[in-house]
């Protein structure tokens, strides 16, 4: 029996689903999976969205700070003795990575990256770590690209199309809609009150709080919108290194409402009394749960989006503003939205309409069709 192994710095929880779903396929293709995966980073912690997966193999690893840049080296090759293939995020800090490119090289097994192809966040990118990765990012076996995009950045490296597989990145859809459909008038009646929240107008940021994400434009411009809409009231759901920026203005403006970190179900209710999902800054994955939950995205046009920003059309399924330098034209995009519900009502539409199509069953699907061409390709 084939046994490959994944190596993963941690488990966040949004690939809980995937791993497990991933693990099942192959088994029914008699390849046995190896998950290595370690403890996350000072940083990293602050997020509060990692698990321990029972079946996986925790081996901690070893993480250097330098400033903002970290490394890290993953003890691993002990458990990888018998293991014919090899998956690896393509991140030049992962010291690993560089003794399983020499080994790959040297025909001891095969080598598959798994990313973006580079880092979209040009502003927090390592020069030489970028460089690096470009260097060696044409030297393995196989790539798994985040979605369609990255596959276009992989090729355009000059990676073989036929040695790609894009896995069209995504979290349980499926279940987030199922408990959106499901929720009482109890439970819905429940959140308001816990918040003592009573406005139809309600905004909601559900992501890592950290710069990239803009937070000080998008606090900016919820007071441009209450202005304009004096009932409007704001829900943050999340952790990371800039969450004491909004638990003061949680503390200080009683219409922003701050709940901490919430996962899968437990953040359902949050989105059902929401009509908009607000996050100018860096987009990821988050997108599918504006898709799953009927809440459009409003997000601005600025180079820092991760691949899954393919996703949006704007307009169809949620709304990107032209610029990213002025919150009075975020925050009238915001306004003409909640005033206009008809507007706003098409983009739900649209968001119904496309989140049977990014799932983690067919993503599921991609990788093990990819992780077998890739065993039987020489």
């Amino acid at each position: 029996m084939p046994k490959i192994a994944i190596i993963s710095k941690t488990v966040p929880l949004y690939r809980r689903d995937f791993y497990n779903g991933l693990r099942r396929v192959l088994s029914e293709n008699n390849i046995e999976l190896l998950l290595l995966y370690g403890q996350p980073s000072r940083r990293d912690a602050l997020k509060n969205d990692t698990i321990e997966l029972e079946w996986a193999v925790k081996v901690p690893s070893k993480i250097w700070e330098f400033g903002h840049t970290e490394l890290y080296w993953q003890p691993v090759l002990s458990y990888l003795k018998d293991v014919d293939l090899v998956i690896v995020e393509q991140a030049s800090k992962l010291l690993i990575n560089y003794v399983l490119l020499l080994q790959y090289w040297l025909k001891i097994r095969k080598l598959v990256f798994w990313g973006h192809g580079k880092n979209f966040q040009k502003n927090s990118a390592n020069r030489l770590g970028e460089w690096i990765k470009r260097r060696v990012s044409t030297r393995v076996h196989w790539w798994f690209a985040y979605n369609d995009m990255s596959a276009l950045v992989v090729r355009e490296m000059g990676f073989p199309p036929e040695r790609i597989t894009s896995v069209q990145n995504a979290i349980d859809t499926r279940a987030l809609t199922h408990t959106l459909q499901n929720l009482t008038p109890k439970e819905i009646k429940k959140t308001r009150t816990d918040l003592s929240l009573f406005s139809l107008n309600v905004g909601i940021y559900a992501g890592g709080l950290y710069p990239e994400k803009r937070l000080s434009f998008l606090l900016e411009s919820l007071h441009l919108i209450r202005r304009q809409i004096p009932d409007f009231e704001m829900i943050f759901i999340g952790g990371g290194v800039d969450a004491p920026m909004v638990e003061q203005a949680d503390a200080q403006y009683p219409w922003i409402h701050y709940v901490g970190p919430k996962f899968d179900r437990e953040k359902v209710p949050y989105f059902a009394i929401s009509k908009l999902f607000l996050m100018p800054g860096l987009v990821g994955l988050g997108i599918l749960d504006t898709f799953a939950l009927e809440t459009p995205l409003v997000t601005t046009q600025i180079p820092l989006h991760s691949p899954e920003i393919s996703y949006l059309e704007s307009g169809v399924n949620g709304l990107m503003v032209d610029t990213a330098s002025n919150p009075q034209v975020y925050a009238d995009g915001v306004i003409r939205l909640l005033l206009n519900e008809d507007e706003r009502q098409k983009l739900v539409d649209g968001c119904v309409s496309v989140r049977n199509v990014y799932t983690v069953e067919l993503m599921v699907s991609r990788f093990a069709q990819g992780i077998i061409k890739a065993l039987e390709t020489q």
